[in-house]
Formats: structure tokens, C-alpha cells, sequence
């Protein structure tokens, strides 16, 4: 038997289910693991073993494994030594991309070092020309981070996952924290033999139940998930303070880390400082997953904290849709071709930063001063860089793309061209690139530049960027329809949402529109299913997977 011949390490077929794949695996990993089979030759199986689950354990990696078997090369070995081979070519912009990522499994017996999966840097200013502006002037700027149209290599590298659950006394309502504990279990099925789990239960003080523990230890973590009860109040910060000494103890490049937080509940007196340690997870390089469950939860807090750390927020209806959401954060995680990416804009002279908002993979707002009149604010504005966290990039054809949208205002006093060209400013992309046993950071820079119009016309906006405006705008009113709503204003919160529909059926998506519209009826109705269609309707549009991306390529069909 080949060594890459992983189905046959684990005795399986081609066709076993993903149930089957984990069973055998756990009854093999007990059986040559080294602390029970003191045979020289088990050592050298368990790798195998692990290898083969690591790789057919995730849908990305086996889908690539399967095809090198079906392919004209016999085996998953040949492939990568295929994929090593081959020169990387200057590829097209991200926003050109038409095919997939492709992943390839590095295969058990393989030595040739993986590739770096290549990142592109691309920008698209709001006008192909610009006129010397004579009053203050908003101008907009799309810049998007993604893969190349070549193939890239991805190496899933170990996870490094921490678990931050809410444990307050409301979670006792409808089983909340049995499904969390439920959900942890189900996560633990799925973790690899070098995968690490912190998992930290919270109210008001946290218990820290598990500090980077591997699935050796799930019997003790069984245990304490069993032990435990709804108690206390909610404090987001004690949580997170925790979990992040933790993490900060470690700080493994050598796996990919994130924070799932989940709060059913409002904190209370701790929202500064959950600020600041969103702020030293990002210094950290790790993301958070902020998850809301139910209605009662600080939407503005956890979207925040999100944003911040270059992570996203999300809305869980229902305590049962738990055990999905978990599960597509680990599989996010194991698709990792880039992380800790940052992107930041040191505009030229005569160019300020009014705003930035990310649309992609997720739309959320990052940075903003007040813009409402120009002249009135433009003295408001910082002068200088501004940076923001864009979080991980993965190998999915769905969530291919990381875009920011600057928002830039221009100073007709200083802002002039130079040999005919404006400059707007430079705009630098920083990230790690995982690699099996490390990684690297790696740095991107672009200079931003615009003809002049020498003609004196006004270009008409780029159609890419017109359309992220559409859909950040039907966002923002969506977000502005929940704020209203909190505040018991239910007309004006029904009125910005059905603008709020109308932008996203111009933007060519019916089915966000249409559930944005149902959240508007709703608000002249029932109050509590007021409150649950808004929440489906901003945070569908918010986390919808690659619609920046779908909608882009609809429009140019």
C-alpha cells in the first residue's frame, strides 16, 4: 500500500462518510498511538493515521485528494510534486477571478516543501479620470486582497481554537447552554491530533476549562462540560481576558487561532474594556467570531469587537443552529491561505480619511468620522495612515476576495496633479502566510494614482465600485432600521428598511431584498417577530458568503 493511499490507511472506501472517516480514526489513533502500542512501527503508522484524517476530514483538502485519484496522476503525491513544480505566473486581478482556489493535500510521504499560496493586491479608484476639485470632494476607492487565478497550494495547518461561552443564569432558558455544551462535543469529534482547544465558560468571573488542550484530554473536558450550570451575570470581559492570556501564552504561528465568542445576554460596565482587548487580540494576530444568540444581545458591542480584531458578528436564531456554526468556523479556519491581513492607506498631501467600511468577506464598518457636510468637517478629519484588520482569507471560491471601501475627502486648497496624474496615496497589505510547521509574513505595496481630465468632465463612477456602494448602503440602513428599532421607533426603522430592499434589488440580489422587506412589514406588526426578522435581514446581508463577489459576476454576464 502507497502511503498516500489514505482511504486504506483508515480501511475505508472512496466513498465513506465523513461519520465513518471519524470513527475509524479514533479506533486506529487508540490502537498505534504510542502511549498504548510501544511498537517502533505504530509510531510511524499514527502519523499516517492523523495525515489521512487531517486530509479527508476536510471537505476542501479531500475534494483536491479524490480528484488526484480519479486524475492522470495515480496518487495525491504526484500531484503536489505537480503542483511544486509549476512556475507562478503574473495572474489577473482578484476581481477577474472566474475558477476556484484549488487545494491539494501534501500527502503523508511527500518532503517537497508547499507552496505559498500567492496574494494579489488590486485597486480600483471610483473614476477612471479625475478634475481638479474646486470644493471639498469625496472620492472613493476599492482595494481587494486575493488569491491569484493560478492555482495555490493549501497546507491546513493546525488549529488553534478557543471556545468563549456565555454561562449566565439566561442560558438556562430553552436549553441554551445544553446545546453550547452539545455543540463543544461536536467540535471535539472534529479536532485533529494537533489541534488545540481553550474552552472558557463565563458569567461574571470565567472558568477556564480546557488551556490548549489536544483530544487527549477530551475525557477531562467531558467531564467539566458535564459539571457545569447556568449561573451569574454576563461580563464579556472576563471572558475574553481570559481566553487571551491563554493564547498570548502560546502564540503559535505554527497553527491558525480565532476566538469564537458566543453571549446570548448584554455585559454590562465592561464594554470599554472589551474594546481594548478586542484591540490586543488583533495585536495578537487573532480574530473574532462574535455570535449573538436570541435578541437580547449588544449588537453594537459584539459588531464592534468584531471589526475590530478582524473578525466577523453573526446572528443565531435558534440555540439548536449551534453545532453548524461552530462546525463552519473550523472548517473556515482549516481553508486558511492568509491571515492577519492589513491593509493600510497613507494618503498624499491634500487627500483625509472620512470613512472605511470592509465589504468583503463580510460588510462591516471600520473606521468613520463625521462626513454629513463637508466643508463643516473636513478640519475633523486625522490627517495620516489608517489601517485596518481584515482577518483571514480562505481557499473557498465563495470567500475569495478581502475588500475595503476608503472613503476619502479631498482638499481642493492642496490637492493638485503632477505630470498629469493625481496621486492619492499608498496603500500597503501586510499578511501571514501560513506554511506547514510556520509561516511568514509577507508585505504588498501599490502606489494609487488617477489621470487628470484634461477635458474638464466629470468621469462617471466605476461600475465595481458603484455596486459596493449599493450593497454597504443597503447595510447601513439595515443597521440603522435595528438602532431605531431598539429604540422603540418602529416607523422609522420599517421606512430606512424598505429603502434598505429597494438598494439591494437594484444591486441584483431578490432574495436579500425580499427579506428585508418581510423585516419591514414586520415592524408595523408583532414586536417580537419584528425583532427577529430585522436580525435575519442585517446580518444575512452582512455575512452573506461572497456577494460582493456574486453579484459583480451577474453583472457583467
Amino acid at each position: 500500500m502507497m502511503q498516500s493511499d489514505f482511504y486504506s490507511a483508515l480501511g475505508l472506501s472512496p466513498s465513506a462518510s465523513l461519520e465513518e472517516i471519524r470513527q475509524a480514526y479514533r479506533v486506529l489513533a487508540r490502537q498505534y498511538h504510542p502511549d498504548f502500542n510501544p511498537d517502533p512501527a505504530a509510531a510511524e503508522q499514527f502519523k499516517l493515521i492523523g495525515e489521512a484524517y487531517r486530509v479527508l476530514s476536510t471537505p476542501q483538502t479531500r475534494a483536491v485528494y479524490d480528484q488526484a485519484l480519479r486524475g492522470p496522476y495515480p496518487n495525491a503525491n504526484a500531484a503536489i510534486q505537480r503542483a511544486n513544480a509549476t512556475q507562478v505566473r503574473p495572474a489577473m486581478r482578484p476581481r477577474e477571478t472566474s475558477g476556484p482556489v484549488r487545494t491539494v493535500p501534501t500527502g503523508g510521504a511527500a518532503t517537497a516543501a508547499p507552496v505559498t499560496p500567492s496574494i494579489l493586491l488590486s485597486v480600483t479608484p471610483g473614476q477612471r479620470t479625475l478634475t481638479p476639485p474646486r470644493e471639498p470632494t469625496r472620492f472613493y476607492v476599492l482595494a481587494e486582497l486575493g488569491p491569484t487565478r493560478e492555482a495555490a497550494v493549501l497546507d491546513p495547518l493546525p488549529l488553534d481554537l478557543a471556545l468563549v461561552i456565555d454561562r449566565s443564569s439566561s442560558m438556562k432558558k430553552d436549553a441554551k447552554l445544553v446545546e453550547a455544551k452539545n455543540a463543544v462535543r461536536a467540535i471535539l469529534d472534529k479536532l485533529h491530533i494537533e489541534d488545540l482547544l481553550t474552552l472558557v465558560f463565563f458569567d461574571d468571573r470565567a472558568e477556564v476549562i480546557a488551556d490548549g488542550e489536544t483530544v487527549n484530554g477530551r475525557a477531562g473536558i467531558e467531564t467539566a462540560l458535564d459539571n457545569l450550570s447556568p449561573r451569574g451575570g454576563t461580563e464579556i470581559a472576563s471572558g475574553l481576558s481570559a481566553t487571551l492570556d491563554c493564547l498570548a501564552a502560546r502564540k503559535k504561528r505554527t497553527h491558525a487561532a480565532t476566538i469564537v465568542l458566543l453571549t446570548d445576554g448584554r455585559t454590562y460596565g465592561d464594554e470599554p474594556r472589551c474594546i481594548e482587548l478586542a484591540a490586543q487580540a488583533r495585536n495578537l494576530g487573532v480574530s473574532i467570531t462574535a455570535l449573538g444568540m436570541g435578541t437580547k444581545w449588544n449588537r453594537d458591542l459584539l459588531d464592534r469587537l468584531a471589526a475590530i480584531s478582524g473578525g466577523s458578528s453573526d446572528y443565531v436564531e435558534r440555540p439548536r443552529e449551534l453545532q453548524d456554526r461552530f462546525e463552519h468556523v473550523v472548517q473556515r479556519l482549516r481553508a486558511t491561505l492568509a491571515a492577519g491581513m492589513r491593509l493600510t492607506l497613507q494618503p498624499t498631501e491634500g487627500v483625509r480619511i472620512a470613512r472605511v467600511t470592509r465589504l468583503a468577506p463580510d460588510i462591516a464598518e471600520v473606521f468613520a468620522v463625521p462626513t454629513n457636510s463637508l466643508a463643516a468637517t473636513a478640519a475633523s478629519i486625522p490627517v495620516g495612515p489608517i489601517t485596518v484588520d481584515l482577518g483571514a482569507l480562505v481557499g473557498r471560491p465563495d470567500v475569495e476576495v478581502a475588500a475595503v471601501m476608503w472613503e476619502l475627502l479631498l482638499d481642493p486648497a492642496v490637492f493638485a496633479p503632477r505630470a498629469g496624474m493625481f496621486e492619492i496615496g499608498q496603500l500597503q497589505a501586510t499578511y501571514w502566510a501560513p506554511r506547514a510547521g510556520g509561516g511568514k509574513i509577507e508585505r504588498l505595496d501599490q502606489v494609487v494614482q488617477v489621470p487628470q481630465n484634461s477635458a474638464g468632465q466629470v468621469a462617471p463612477i466605476e461600475p465595481d465600485v458603484q455596486m459596493a456602494l449599493g450593497l454597504i448602503t443597503a447595510y447601513r440602513f439595515q443597521a440603522q432600521a435595528d438602532q431605531y428599532m431598539t429604540q422603540g421607533k418602529l416607523a422609522d426603522a420599517a421606512r430606512v428598511m424598505t429603502t434598505s430592499a429597494l438598494r439591494l434589488q437594484q444591486a441584483g440580489d431578490a432574495t436579500l431584498a425580499a427579506q428585508a422587506q418581510r423585516a419591514a412589514q414586520a415592524l408595523g406588526g408583532n414586536a417580537a417577530q419584528s425583532v427577529e426578522e430585522t436580525l435575519r435581514a442585517k446580518y444575512k446581508t452582512k455575512n452573506e458568503a461572497g456577494l460582493f463577489n456574486r453579484l459583480r459576476h451577474r453583472h457583467r454576464l
